[in-house]
Parts: structure tokens; C-alpha cells; sequence
């Protein structure tokens, strides 16, 4: 595997995770409400579903296209559902005095996480997409590895840029009042989840 295939990968997988996107969304809420280090944990979650898409993108290369389309649409709305669920629970959570978070929290955080990237079968196009470009039969097992390692360590520094960045104390506490964050946040994933079924279902 040449560095020009490498770089290649990088810049297309660096671009590929910072599109605006519910993943976005989720992350830049749990930061501000609850600090960086758990918007860096929504972030981990999401990575290792970025590394399972990956790695099985680049094994099934030859399969991908014979996948049925409603398959995907099904566990796509799968994710709808998962969507709906997260707009409520974060509709109906009360902010109280700030304490300590507590590893409950820090752990559904990177439930989330991996949950909202794994109910997004599409990935596996987007990745396959990529990876057809540069797979072939001379690429070893650990190269395969490496190009789907690349993909989710990519996605998971670009998540905890931007938990570090909007995660800091002055954002929080500019954004953090209220409710208004939560209400927001419910709001965009409502949106998101109305414009995924009528892609489904219009498109």
C-alpha cells in the first residue's frame, strides 16, 4: 500500500466525518452538557462503529452491491426509532445543580455513540465508495486493518476536536442554561429523523 492511497484515504475519511450530521449533533450536546471528556467517550463509540463499517466495507467489497436496498432501509429506520428515543430522553431530562457526572452517564454517553453510528448501514456505501478505489487482492489482511483503523481513529480525533473546542468551560456556560440545550438538540433530531424517512420513502 502506496503513502498517495494513504493520504488519499485520510483527506476523504477527514471529510467524510466532519459533514454536519446527527453523529455532530450528538457529540456537541453531550460535550456542552456534560464536558469534554464525555463528548470525547460519544466520540470513542462512534469510532468503533466507523472501524466495524470500515473493516466490513473493505472485506465485502465483492458482496456490498448484492445487499438488499430495503435491508438498509430497514435498519435505517432503526436508527429513525433510535433518534426519536434519544430527542425524547434529552427533551425530558432535568438540569439540576451541577455535580460530578457519574460513570452511568459517561457510559451511555459512549453507548450513544457507537449506537447512532451503527444503526447507519449507509456508512457501508460511503465506505465502500472509498475503499473500491484502492482494494485489490495484492493488499494484505493487516492493510485492510490498517486503512479501517485509519477511518475510525480519523473520526474519532475529529469528535474530540470538537468536544475540546465547544466543550470548554465559556461554551458551556453560555450554552448550557436552561433548557434551551436540550430543546434545540430534540429538535434537530426530530428534523433529521422526518428527512431520513422521506428520503426513504420519496426517494
Amino acid at each position: 500500500m502506496t503513502s498517495s492511497i494513504l493520504i488519499q484515504v485520510i483527506i476523504t475519511c477527514l471529510l467524510g466525518a466532519s459533514s454536519p450530521g446527527p453523529s455532530l449533533i450528538l457529540v456537541s450536546r453531550n460535550a456542552i452538557a456534560n464536558g469534554k471528556f464525555s463528548g470525547t467517550l460519544t466520540g470513542f463509540g462512534h469510532g468503533i462503529g466507523i472501524f466495524f463499517y470500515a473493516f466490513l466495507s473493505i472485506l465485502g467489497l465483492g458482496i456490498i452491491n448484492k445487499i438488499n436496498s430495503n435491508l438498509i432501509d430497514y435498519v435505517t429506520l432503526a436508527l429513525v426509532i433510535y433518534l426519536l428515543f434519544l430527542a425524547i430522553k434529552i427533551y425530558k431530562e432535568k438540569k439540576g445543580v451541577e455535580e460530578k457526572i457519574s460513570k452511568r452517564v459517561f457510559f451511555q454517553n459512549f453507548y450513544d455513540g457507537f449506537l447512532i453510528c451503527f444503526l447507519n448501514p449507509k456508512i457501508t456505501i460511503f465506505f465502500f465508495a472509498i475503499f473500491s478505489q484502492f482494494i485489490n487482492s495484492d493488499l494484505s489482511l493487516f492493510d485492510k486493518f490498517l486503512l479501517a483503523s485509519i477511518a475510525a481513529i480519523i473520526d474519532f480525533f475529529w469528535y474530540t476536536f470538537i468536544s475540546v473546542m465547544i466543550g470548554n468551560s465559556i461554551v458551556r456556560n453560555f450554552l448550557n442554561k436552561g433548557t434551551f440545550l436540550n430543546k434545540i438538540s430534540s429538535l434537530i433530531f426530530v428534523l433529521i429523523s422526518v428527512f431520513i424517512i422521506i428520503k426513504i420513502f420519496l426517494f
